[in-house]
């Protein structure tokens, strides 16, 4: 009888978990920006407010471990990593440029650098206003100065040609430099 009881709330529950899943494998992901997303105005929109969101990860991840570890507001725990001790300055770490966090900058930038250009290009085709297009060329901008001020020269070309929305990933890249960068992707 035991036995049977068992039997029967095992398979009570497991048809209450499998009628209960059924929304869940429907879903609709809105992390991905694949290139025609920014064709609607949806993507574009969305891309846009993916700008702002970004300042999050220079500012929470690059900006405060470099600036902020070793003042007089914080410094390491017993939990921080060789991240915090490098960028400490209290001589438990030894700061170098493969152990600083220079990669959170430069990994942030060059996403965002896309998505702005992404939104630049698609931005007639969706009407959007002349306002909302100043935004993402204000953000394509911001990110060209904090890589210049970082690295010197840098890539123009993210793979579709400079300054466009790159559709064809390449491991291939010409360093601009600073007064290139300058002039074509940040005074313009």
């Amino acid at each position: 009888m035991k036995n049977i009881k068992s039997i029967v709330s095992g398979i009570v529950m497991l048809s209450l978990l499998l009628t209960a899943c059924g929304d869940l494998l429907d879903e609709t992901p809105r992390y991905v920006y694949e290139p025609g997303y920014f064709q609607t105005e949806e993507g574009v929109l969305g891309g846009l407010t993916s700008l702002y969101a970004h300042t999050r990860y220079i500012f929470g991840q690059y900006y405060y471990v470099a600036s902020q570890n070793g003042t007089d507001e914080s410094t390491y725990a017993q939990s921080a990593d060789n991240n915090f001790h490098d960028t400490d300055m209290s001589g438990m770490g030894s700061l170098t440029p493969t152990s600083s966090r220079s990669d959170a900058l430069w990994n942030a930038a060059y996403s965002n650098i896309n998505t702005a250009s992404g939104i630049i290009e698609n931005a007639a085709a969706v009407n959007l206003t002349e306002a909302l297009v100043a935004e993402a060329r204000f953000f394509r901008a911001w990110d060209y100065f904090m890589l210049v001020q970082n690295f010197g020269g840098v890539p123009l070309d993210l793979g579709s040609g400079e300054l466009m929305f790159n559709i064809t990933p390449s491991r291939e890249s010409i360093r601009n430099t600073v007064p290139e960068v300058y002039t074509r992707a940040i005074f313009s």
